[in-house]
């Protein structure tokens, strides 16, 4: 999901209250685990999007759910949200904070694909690399793709680096065919 403008400006203003209280670990924290929940719980995206329900309802529902889980300053915060009812947003809140605190933090969220699972070493030099070309910390999310047979890919944004065997003999195969025409 893609935060929309509004969410991104609230995130935003989070951010910079985060920042400027000294309280940004504990907020990103909390608005993780809001973004996790939210995220396993369509039920709940579809709750706050629905025009139907009123906002103390809302407000209620959420107070419920992460009240006591959160920290003093994400529940101001949601009480600011409740009352300009943009209980919609707060997925994309959730999530655009994140991304903004990887921003500030000059943190890179990388995804790596793999056939077969590389060891400890192996992600160790993938992350040392791509450190090394990026200039910025990276966050690894690795994850297993049975179609590559056997390297890895990278994903960085919207830059796929694809080192797969799978990738080597489709570009292989294109050479033969070229060569044969």
């Amino acid at each position: 999901m893609i935060p929309s403008k509004a969410a991104r400006r609230y995130s935003s203003a989070l951010l910079g209250f985060a920042i400027e209280t000294n309280t940004l670990e504990r907020i990103l924290s909390d608005m993780e685990y809001i973004h996790k929940t939210i995220e396993h719980s369509r039920e709940l995206v579809l709750f706050l999007r629905n025009p139907l329900i009123k906002a103390d309802k809302k407000r209620d529902a959420i107070n419920q759910l992460f009240g006591s889980k959160v920290c003093k300053e994400v529940n101001s915060f949601f009480d600011l949200v409740a009352s300009k009812a943009r209980f919609d947003l707060i997925p994309g809140i959730a999530k655009a904070f994140i991304d903004a605190y990887r921003k500030h933090k000059g943190i890179e969220l990388v995804h790596l694909f793999y056939a077969e699972e590389p060891n400890a070493d192996q992600i160790d030099r993938i992350k040392k690399a791509l450190e090394s070309k990026t200039g910025k910390t990276i966050e690894l999310i690795s994850q297993h793709k049975p179609g590559l047979l056997g390297g890895v890919m990278v994903k960085i944004d919207d830059t796929v680096i694809d080192g797969s065997v799978k990738h080597k003999l489709e570009q292989l195969q294109h050479l033969f065919f070229k060569a044969a025409i």
